[in-house]
């Protein structure tokens, strides 16, 4: 791993692939570090052809934290952001210029990005804000960040507001929860794997604050269905048919939104991207090749 000086904060980064190989740069969900990217997954990629980046947003894994306290639960910041007495220290806009940041620090002109949930919506602002910087677009578990977007069911809700985890074992209980109940329904969700993410995942460095934040930034952003619609380049939408948090009216709504874009709905596949789904998904995100 290495990390790069982007404005005031510190990246940590890994770029795995021939230096002359088109250049990928993949953006994870909520405070989600790099970690969450399966090695495996990253190096299937690279034997494509690819040059492959990934990185810790801000508040993740070994990038700069941020100082801005936050209350110590969900409920609690979001009854804190309702009542005024609490203002995201940070937006996706900006999470959407420190990724064109570190292509600039790594001296990358332009890259096609693969997002997934919030990393998605973050590669639309980076579409919208840097369109000389990106050369395509995959949306994975996505929407428009809109107030038409379908929320998820009430029992999904429960799990996604439970307790944070405070220590290893707990955030990989926490993971094991998570990602069972929103996962994937055919085949179901394998445990052993979750849990060897979410080991690695601790190790490298996460914490209830900088997900707090991040969570702040997601809950506080804008619709981004107006700045779709200028989006002038290819863009692959894949969506997991048993998606709980996104539906497939979500990814649809995102489709709709950007001239030409092309969505793919995959069967048995949540909000998640575990290696039985890997084949259609590389086959569904990646940029044609001359």
């Amino acid at each position: 791993m290495a990390h790069a000086r982007v404005g005031n904060l510190t990246i940590e980064y890994v770029m795995e692939g021939a230096p002359g190989a088109p250049p990928l740069l993949l953006l994870m969900g909520t405070a989600a570090p790099l970690t969450m990217w399966d090695d495996e997954f990253c190096a299937a990629l690279v034997a494509r052809g690819y040059r492959v980046i990934r990185f810790d947003y801000r508040d993740t894994g070994r990038s700069s934290r941020v100082a801005a306290p936050v209350p110590s639960s969900i409920a609690d910041m979001m009854q804190a952001l309702a009542s005024g007495a609490l203002s995201p220290p940070y937006s996706l806009e900006d999470l959407a210029d420190e990724a064109a940041g570190l292509l600039d620090a790594l001296g990358i002109a332009r890259a096609h990005l693969v997002g997934l949930s919030q990393g998605a919506g973050v590669a639309q602002l980076m579409a919208a804000r840097a369109p000389d910087r990106v050369t395509g677009l995959a949306l994975i578990a996505t929407s428009t960040g809109g107030p038409n977007v379908p929320p998820p069911n009430a029992q999904t809700m429960s799990v996604l507001m439970s307790d944070l985890p405070t220590d290893r074992d707990t955030f990989v209980a926490w993971n094991v929860l998570i990602y069972t109940r929103t996962g994937a329904t055919t085949p179901a969700p394998d445990v052993a794997w979750i849990r060897r993410r979410a080991e690695r995942t601790w190790d490298h460095g996460w914490d209830a604050a900088g997900f707090l934040r991040h969570l702040l930034a997601v809950v506080s952003a804008r619709d981004r269905t107006p700045l779709l619609a200028g989006l002038r380049l290819p863009v692959n939408i894949v969506q997991g048919e048993s998606d709980p948090i996104f539906s497939v009216v979500a990814a649809q709504q995102v489709a709709a939104a950007i001239p030409d874009a092309r969505l793919r709905i995959i069967p048995g596949m949540g909000h998640d991207i575990p290696p039985p789904f890997w084949d259609a998904i590389l086959e569904a995100v990646l940029p044609s090749r001359p």
